[in-house]
């Protein structure tokens, strides 16, 4: 995370087999890493997460020219007036704005009675049900709502699950794309290529 060399090789390799951007929160050397990928590939999407901090560093997302930024699941998972605050200030910056919940299926549904205007949601979302909560409640939510954009993370169950079994599953559901933990240039490839494999399918 403190290294850009390092950050780059993994985007790189990523890139390679096919990913396009990256979900980020502004720490370490990952920013600057990531700001390289968009200054040399003009296809290369960034989203990102604002840090759960007394300082969210929505600013930092935005000079990265950041399309979608998430506020952070400490803060969603709250479900009040600083969420609001949070959601009124991406839309302000003319980013849209977007949710990470750590607690899905409340935060959820807080989100689609109170912020009619949030439409992406990054959620925990895997086969073992890891990190889900009630995993057919929000199995159910998500595929039920399909005019929103759903993006899920701890894909792999941290690490219990084979690729091909977590992707396939993400497939069969309304997920529009994946945001994966990768911490060496192998792991990149071969994520990304079996992740983009079973999306592009479904």
């Amino acid at each position: 995370m403190n290294n850009k060399d390092a950050v780059l090789e993994i985007l790189e390799a990523s890139y390679e087999a096919g990913g396009r951007g990256i979900e980020l929160i502004s720490a370490g050397k990952v920013g600057e890493a990531t700001k390289v990928m968009a200054e040399t590939h003009d296809d290369f999407i960034i989203t990102g997460s604002t840090f759960p901090g007394s300082d969210p560093l929505i600013k930092e997302l935005a000079n990265l020219d950041a399309k979608l930024i998430f506020a952070h699941g400490m803060v969603s998972d709250k479900k009040d007036e600083n969420l609001k605050k949070l959601i009124d200030e991406i839309e302000s910056m003319g980013i849209i704005p977007g949710i990470a919940a750590h607690n899905p299926v409340s935060t959820l549904e807080y989100a689609f009675e109170n912020l009619p205007s949030v439409k992406a949601f990054l959620i925990p979302f895997n086969a073992q049900g890891m990190f889900m909560g009630d995993q057919t409640k929000l199995e159910k939510i998500v595929d039920s709502h399909k005019n929103h954009h759903f993006i899920g993370m701890k894909t792999l169950a941290a690490g219990n699950l084979d690729p091909n079994q977590a992707f396939d599953y993400i497939s069969q559901h309304n997920i529009c794309c994946v945001s994966i933990g990768m911490v060496t240039i192998e792991e990149a490839k071969v994520s990304t290529e079996i992740a983009l494999n079973f999306l592009q399918k479904s």
